[in-house]
């Protein structure tokens, strides 16, 4: 028999050794010779599996999703009331309704008349109009379509629009600034008063407005001093009263010597007359206009002395286009009546109800004839 050096038994009896345990591994169920992938939760380890191009962007909830053909239901079938149970709870799960379903507000408003009290879609509808937001708000819908149609001759039940601007939710600021566009704005110019239907709508829809803070407070002001809406009075609020001086103006527009009407001696004076031809500034501007730059911040109390009658108006800036445009400064503004004068040829005291708000100007209308003017003192703050 051959004999081996005892080196090479060693390494003979190793190689078989991890022949077997190689053939063990490669061989035995359900097992692998590739080391095990690392868990997700295992630190240092990345994961670089694909993302779906819309993996950031969340899904609207199932509830969303067919949202609008659980109320379609609901709106068919008002007795069912495992239907109108079913609506709710969807309703209930869907933070932001689709579009399609907030159409729906105008189907649930009719099926569920306010004069008639409570009733399921009608609590269906309060709640569609907290989530719906502004741009397809049914309740601010409601409340624009009504002011609007006011203005094309077409009466609004008062009851229903201001249910539906008092439920408004996220819609509500929307719904306030069409009342201030199309209603509140234009009562507080001393031209073309309001008829008395908008005058009323006005009435029962500011409020609401002002509770949440969505009513301009210089156009409020302004129509609180025209005084064409009684009611309006009520909603401002008491300002805190500031140091008050006579304002000067920064120039004025109109005859020359204007300047005169303004300059505290009440021996001078100038002569102001109605155009026989009114410019396109006139309604702005009137016979005589003292101009503030910038616009004051609050005026608070005005004497005349003057021989004839006539009127001051107050220009108030405006933004987000409210009232009239000034297409000169490219500004709006808003013009009621701060005071009416005899012309008595002494000082007369025109109260303001509450402080006029950035005023830009103040304008002299004479009523009829000539009017010499002596005299205009503004009392304000800057």
């Amino acid at each position: 028999m051959r004999r081996f050096p005892l080196r090479t038994l060693l390494l003979m009896t190793l190689a078989l050794v991890a022949f077997v345990r190689l053939y063990i591994l490669t061989h035995s169920s359900g097992r692998s010779v590739w080391p095990p992938v690392p868990s997700r939760t295992e630190p240092g380890v990345v994961n670089v599996a694909p993302q779906s191009p819309e993996a950031g962007t969340p899904s609207p909830p199932q509830a969303c999703r067919t949202l609008d053909r659980t109320l379609e239901g609901a709106v068919r079938t008002p007795e069912d009331a495992s239907a109108l149970a079913k609506a709710r709870e969807q309703l209930d799960a869907c933070p932001q309704p689709p579009a399609r379903a907030c159409e729906l507000g105008a189907a649930l408003e009719a099926r569920s008349p306010l004069d008639a009290g409570t009733s399921p879609l009608r609590e269906l509808l309060d709640a569609l109009c907290q989530r719906c937001p502004a741009g397809t708000n049914p309740c601010a819908a409601h409340v624009t379509r009504a002011v609007m149609g006011l203005s094309a001759g077409r009466p609004a039940d008062l009851a229903s629009v201001r249910w539906n601007l008092e439920h408004a939710g996220p819609g509500m600021p929307a719904a306030c600034a069409e009342l201030s566009r199309s209603l509140l704005a234009p009562s507080a110019l001393a031209s073309n008063p309001l008829p008395a239907p908008q005058r009323e709508l006005l009435a029962q829809l500011a409020p609401a407005c002002a509770r949440a803070g969505q009513l301009p407070a210089n156009v409020l002001h302004a129509a609180v001093v025209q005084g064409d809406v009684p009611a309006l009075a009520q909603l401002v609020q008491q300002m805190p009263a500031g140091t008050s001086t006579v304002l000067k103006p920064s120039r004025t527009v109109g005859p020359q010597g204007g300047e005169q009407a303004f300059d505290g001696q009440e021996a001078t004076g100038v002569e102001l007359a109605p155009a026989a031809s009114p410019s396109s500034r006139w309604e702005k501007d009137g016979a005589l206009s003292a101009v503030f730059e910038p616009p004051v911040q609050g005026l608070s109390a005005l004497r005349v002395r003057a021989s004839g009658p006539g009127t001051l108006r107050a220009a108030i800036r405006t933004s987000d286009e409210l009232g009239l445009n000034d297409p000169d400064s490219k500004t709006s503004f808003v013009l009621p009546v701060a005071c009416r004068f005899r012309g008595t040829g002494q000082w007369e005291t025109c109260t303001l109800p509450t402080p006029l708000l950035d005023v830009e100007a103040l304008s002299v209308f004479p009523d009829k004839g000539k009017l010499t003017l002596n005299e205009v003192e503004a009392r304000g703050t800057r």
